[in-house]
């Protein structure tokens, strides 16, 4: 799925150049133009889907998913998916307010960029969930709490 988004970029990024080299632009103004849709905004979507892509295909019980997502499965319990969504866009919400005052008042932030790209993946894979399968949203959340405790079980066991 990453190399057609990747292939659905570089396309983006040709289409800009060839607009401008037809309203008879310079060459320079035209590789500037490639460059911008290729690698603009739209780039950090197609990263945000990708890694959200590969966290969904290793399932809940992969060690680096559950690891990544088990501490606010764990600080913030919740019994239904609607109310885990709100959650979600309430937490995203204050970080991205927290990060902007501090921009504004320190004109950097030295809050941490991985708990904005952390809440923006679970904002994806639950509406994704809340779209596909809402039904196992509480077996995804247990597989996320109850994880750690599996793995540790089958590593005693193989000992």
């Amino acid at each position: 799925m990453g190399l057609r988004r990747i292939d659905r970029d570089h396309a983006r990024g040709r289409h800009a150049a060839a607009a401008i080299r037809a309203r008879g632009g310079t060459a320079l103004e035209a590789a500037c133009a490639h460059i911008e849709a290729t690698f603009g905004p739209a780039l950090r979507y197609s990263i945000l889907k990708d890694r959200v892509a590969a966290a969904m295909g290793r399932g809940a019980g992969h060690p680096a998913v559950w690891t990544r997502y088990r501490h606010l499965a764990e600080r913030y319990p919740v019994a239904s998916l609607d109310t885990a969504i709100v959650l979600i866009e309430r937490l995203r919400a204050t970080e991205c307010k927290a990060r902007e005052a501090a921009i504004r008042a320190w004109g950097h932030s030295s809050r941490p960029r991985i708990a904005l790209m952390v809440l923006d993946e679970l904002r994806l894979i639950l509406r994704m969930v809340r779209r596909y399968t809402p039904a196992s949203y509480s077996d995804l959340v247990e597989t996320v709490l109850g994880a750690e405790n599996a793995t540790a079980a089958t590593g005693a066991a193989a000992e």
